[in-house]
């Protein structure tokens, strides 16, 4: 190979460096949003088997926050401006899809015979997108939990967080975050004795 040759190699191997190296370390960011589409993060294992006397007749899911636009913010670790992050789509059907699946892994069933109304409303949806070479991303969603109906009177606030890391501005990593904050939530909602008890009266 003559030199001509390689010297051209050593140019493009250089180029191909430096792209690379400028992809992982961003010198600036923009506003970001993302479409919301649920799919199940946490393991099937971390669902309790509910009671066969378990059950409901009407599911029942609402957005309650006030600010619907913007649910966190993005910037780079050593400082600059924050720059806000959406998430955009029907909020609602990504919360009715998240719900029924928790239902299912703990196998509470919708039943014609049953008068209770499981209520799950979202009061939050929290980001943090913290971008070096690469991103590390915590999300963090509240809902309130109700059970109501056949003599049944329970509620409860709660909460999932979760970590992420990966490529900087990421719809997918940014919907593992969301998903996963969400299904510890649900979690803890189907595992709850009162519920399940709520659920059996």
């Amino acid at each position: 190979m003559n030199m001509k040759r390689i010297t051209q190699i050593g140019l493009l191997a250089v180029a191909a460096f430096a792209v690379v190296l400028g992809a992982c370390n961003p010198s600036s960011l923009t506003p970001y949003t993302f479409d919301a589409s649920y799919h199940m993060i946490s393991s099937p294992g971390d669902y309790q088997i509910a009671p066969d006397c378990a059950s409901y007749g009407e599911l029942v899911v609402r957005d309650h926050r006030e600010d619907t636009a913007v649910i966190g913010v993005r910037y780079l670790e050593d400082g600059g401006e924050k720059y806000d992050v959406g998430m955009e789509g029907d909020v609602e059907a990504w919360l009715r899809s998240a719900v029924l699946g928790a239902l299912e892994q703990a196998r509470i069933e919708e039943s014609e015979g049953s008068s209770h109304t499981i209520t799950v409303t979202l009061d939050s949806i929290v980001t943090d997108e913290a971008v070096y070479r690469r991103a590390e991303y915590d999300g963090r969603v509240v809902i309130r939990a109700e059970v109501g109906g056949g003599g049944a009177d329970w509620s409860a606030n709660k909460s999932g967080f979760s970590e992420n890391y990966g490529y900087a501005g990421s719809a997918e990593n940014y919907r593992e975050t969301v998903n996963h904050s969400l299904d510890k939530a649900l979690v803890s909602m189907v595992n709850d004795p009162g519920f399940r008890d709520a659920l059996c009266k």
